[in-house]
């Protein structure tokens, strides 16, 4: 069971004066897409609770004066998307996390290639989370995935008096959609045509629910994006120093005598090239639109600054290799680094897709 009792959810969607609710197995309990704030706070979307107390399986998560009791909540994206949310305790945390993502991920490799075995995969995904009893179940019928109302529909009525199952209904077509910042939940993909991805878990003391003192939810992922992520941003300069010095100096070599340089010059770019290619397509998988722009923002200046530094090598060669020095305005490496550095900075637009299309066709032929 989860209830709430007279709690102050701070939140812009949320009533300013407390409110109660309690969900329990036994039925399929249904949120109108009205009230998401409730859907959001049960998936820790939104975690400022300014008053009240939170029970979930009889165990008081706020406030936690014992300060024992642990939540975590996992993303099952596969086919369908379902929020699991587990209570264990500080000591089995970080074991328990495990050994539900150990249980899901064995899935992955069920086939998808007809409906049947794709409402197969369905059915043994909640055949599974009613195994490793979670404390509650979300589904958003809004999620894209979500779709298929009556293979979902089926699985709620055999699944509903052993998992607590709580369902946010379809957003109405005048209402606009609600956007909320992402919560810090341990995301688990186990797609067969994807790689497994497990996030972190922020360790954070979620067993109180506190105040948040961030701005606004785009803020807050762009911080921490930069923050939990600035060895992987960094990690793109160098590839891009390779693609802009060289493609600079190559123009300029081409005029000499000593051409050969050009062979090691194009074979940089090249590898360079495509490296940034390859590491831009394991980063392109976002979580929401918020992620991505993060991503594109940080991902433009650090490109910039790789940039930069190519320039100051390709000076530096202009300066002290009498084979080029004194060379002119060099106008074609100019541009060709230019137009290369944007086909870099915006390969996050397409590359994904085109990517996944791909690999879609090299698994067809096999």
């Amino acid at each position: 069971m989860v209830e709430l009792k007279e709690g102050i959810i701070l939140s812009k969607k949320a009533p300013k004066e407390p409110i109660s609710f309690s969900y329990e197995k036994g039925t399929i309990n249904y949120i109108p897409y009205e009230e998401i704030y409730k859907f959001n706070f049960l998936k820790l979307k939104d975690q400022a609770l300014d008053k009240g107390e939170l029970f979930i399986d009889g165990i008081k998560i706020y406030p936690d004066e014992n300060n024992e009791s642990s939540l975590f909540v996992l993303a099952v994206n596969s086919l369908i998307k379902v929020t699991l949310c587990f209570v264990t305790t500080k000591k089995e945390k970080k074991e328990k996390v495990q050994f539900v993502q150990s249980e899901l991920i064995k899935l992955r490799e069920l086939p998808t290639n007809t409906d049947d075995e794709k409402n197969a995969k369905i059915a043994a995904i909640f055949e599974t989370i009613a195994a490793l009893s979670p404390s509650y179940v979300l589904v958003d019928l809004n999620d894209e995935g979500n779709e298929n109302s009556v293979t979902l529909s089926r699985l709620f009525d055999k699944y509903y008096q052993e998992l607590l199952l709580i369902v946010l209904q379809e957003r109405p077509l005048e209402q606009p959609e609600v956007i909320d910042e992402e919560p810090d939940v341990v995301s688990l993909n186990i797609g067969t045509n994807s790689q497994v991805t497990v996030s972190k878990e922020k360790q954070k003391k979620q067993s109180k629910l506190v105040k948040s003192k961030s701005g606004s939810p785009f803020g807050k992922v762009l911080k921490e994006s930069i923050k939990g992520n600035v060895m992987i941003y960094l990690s793109f300069v160098i590839p891009t120093i390779g693609v802009v010095a060289f493609s600079l100096l190559s123009p300029l070599y081409a005029q000499t005598s000593n051409k050969i340089l050009l062979i090691p010059f194009i074979i940089t770019i090249v590898v360079c090239f495509f490296l940034y290619m390859l590491m831009t397509y394991k980063c392109s998988d976002f979580e929401d639109k918020d992620h991505k722009y993060a991503y594109m923002i940080i991902n433009t200046v650090t490109t910039l600054i790789g940039y930069g530094l190519g320039f100051v090598i390709y000076i530096l060669f202009k300066l002290f290799d009498s084979d080029i020095k004194g060379s002119g305005s060099n106008v074609l490496g100019i541009v060709l680094s230019i137009v290369l550095a944007l086909i870099l900075i915006t390969s996050v637009l397409y590359l994904k897709p085109v990517g996944d299309k791909i690999k879609s066709l090299f698994k067809k032929k096999k």
